[in-house]
């Protein structure tokens, strides 16, 4: 179903491999680097997540992006991948438009598009200084850090109505400070979060939900470090 949708979604080099010894060899070769990789985690020789530790300890192959995908909805499993550098995350079977959307992602990436617009631009275009531009900035992560930590919960609440509506003002505010990849992580959120509002979340979505929002909080604090933004202590 992946392969059919990847050939008829324009003009895509596409090579396959039946386990993971031929992927890893297919990775390592200098011949076809790759831009993205869908990975499965249930490989007949290796699992997908020890070949891609064996990808992340590989120089040829270490910063390649992947995609997993799977049917487990097992969180230590979506811990695990984001821990070896997973971003990108779907259930199968896989659905053509998830799909396109995560290519049209990636390609941004290659394409070289800022996560984050200079400081500078953005504290100008605000018409602010770029001490306040800063401080402005580290109040909304911090923002939208408390709200991560409580929206946690409510992922998997019977109205998820408010959380969609929430990410979507979350999204306009990061994109209002130039802060581009925040604003794009939200705004997947805020989609996953409208998909059926109302009622229980599927055991599978709830998984991707909580994906979304563990790198969103890894987002902020690449954020803080590119700005060098301190974050002073909390009292005990």
């Amino acid at each position: 179903m992946l392969l059919s949708i990847l050939k008829a979604e324009g003009d895509n080099r596409i090579l396959t491999a039946s386990d993971g010894d031929e992927a890893l060899k297919l990775m390592e070769d200098p011949r076809h680097p790759f831009d993205v990789v869908f990975l499965d985690l249930l490989l007949p020789s290796i699992s997908g997540l020890d070949l891609l530790e064996r990808v992340r300890a590989t120089p040829a192959c270490r910063y390649v992006r992947v995609i997993i995908c799977t049917i487990s909805t097992d969180s230590a499993t979506v811990v695990r991948a984001a821990r070896l550098g997973v971003r990108h995350y779907m259930v199968k079977p896989p659905d053509r438009i998830r799909v396109i959307e995560q290519l049209n992602i990636i390609k941004a990436e290659i394409a070289g598009q800022q996560k984050i617009e200079k400081p500078e631009d953005a504290a100008g275009r605000l018409g602010i200084d770029l001490p306040t531009y800063k401080a402005t900035v580290s109040a909304a992560l911090e923002t939208m850090e408390k709200w991560l930590t409580q929206a946690k919960a409510g992922a998997q609440s019977d109205d998820r109505q408010q959380l969609a509506a929430e990410s979507g003002q979350m999204k306009m505010r990061a994109l209002d400070l130039g802060l581009r990849e925040v604003g794009r992580r939200f705004s997947t959120l805020e989609t996953r979060l409208s998909i059926e509002p109302n009622g229980a979340v599927p055991e599978s979505r709830a998984i991707e939900i909580a994906f979304i929002m563990s790198h969103l909080h890894g987002e902020l604090n690449r954020v803080r470090s590119v700005l060098k933004i301190i974050v002073p202590d909390k009292p005990q």
